[in-house]
C-alpha cells in the first residue's frame, strides 16, 4: 500500500515539476514548435492530449524517427515515460534515455531541457525503484499463498489421515465391545457348566 502511494506522490510531484519547467502555460493546447519549444512544455502538450491524439502523435514520432529527426527519439522516450500513453513503459523510457548522452544533451539543448532531462532520469530511477519493490511485495506475497496453499493441503490430507483413523478406531472399539461380549457370554456358559456339574 505504501508503495501505490509512493507512486501516487511520484506522479503528482512530477506533473508539478513540469507544470514549473513550462514558462509559457497559456500555450499548452497548440501543437509544439519542433525546435524552441521545450521538452516540459512537449511533456504537458503531451498530457492535454486524449488517447486518439496520443495515438497519432506516437505514429507522428515513429514516422520522424523514420527521417532522422533530431528530437524524435527524445520526444518518443516522453510518451513511454507519460503515465496514460498508450506506449507507458518507464523501463522502456529509462533505457531510451540512457542511450543520450549528458554531454550531448548539454551541448545542444539550453539549460531548461537540460533540467527536465536530469530531471526525468532522476523521476524514472525513483520509479524503476518503486517498481522493482512492488514487484518483490507482489513476489513475496504470491510466494506467501503458495506457502499457504501448500499448508492448507498438507492440512486436508491429515483430516483425511485423521477421519481414516478415527473410522478405524471406532472399528476397533467395537470389535473390543463385541469381544468383551463374547468374553461375558463365555463366562455366563463356563459358569453354568459349574453349576450343572456340582449338582
Amino acid at each position: 500500500m505504501n508503495i501505490i502511494i509512493n507512486y501516487r506522490k511520484f506522479i503528482v510531484t512530477s506533473t508539478l515539476f513540469f507544470l514549473l519547467l513550462s514558462s509559457t502555460g497559456c500555450q499548452l493546447l497548440n501543437q509544439p514548435e519542433t525546435l524552441t519549444t521545450s521538452y516540459g512544455q512537449y511533456y504537458l502538450w503531451l498530457k492535454s492530449l486524449n488517447q486518439e491524439e496520443l495515438q497519432e502523435e506516437i505514429m507522428q514520432q515513429k514516422h520522424n524517427l523514420a527521417v532522422n529527426d533530431s528530437d524524435a527519439e527524445l520526444h518518443l522516450l516522453l510518451i513511454h515515460a507519460l503515465p496514460n500513453s498508450p506506449i507507458h513503459n518507464p523501463y522502456t523510457a529509462k533505457a531510451l534515455l540512457n542511450t543520450f548522452q549528458l554531454q550531448y544533451i548539454s551541448s545542444r539543448y539550453n539549460s531548461e531541457n537540460l533540467a527536465f532531462i536530469t530531471m526525468l532520469r532522476d523521476q524514472l530511477n525513483q520509479q524503476l525503484l518503486t517498481l522493482e519493490k512492488l514487484s518483490k511485495a507482489l513476489k513475496t506475497g504470491k510466494k506467501n499463498r503458495l506457502i499457504q496453499s501448500s499448508l492448507d493441503k498438507e492440512n486436508n490430507k491429515y483430516k483425511i489421515i485423521q477421519k481414516s483413523l478415527n473410522k478405524k478406531n471406532q472399528q476397533h472399539l467395537q470389535s473390543i465391545k463385541r469381544l468383551k461380549q463374547q468374553i461375558i457370554q463365555l463366562k455366563k456358559i463356563e459358569q453354568t457348566i459349574n453349576n450343572h456339574e456340582q449338582l
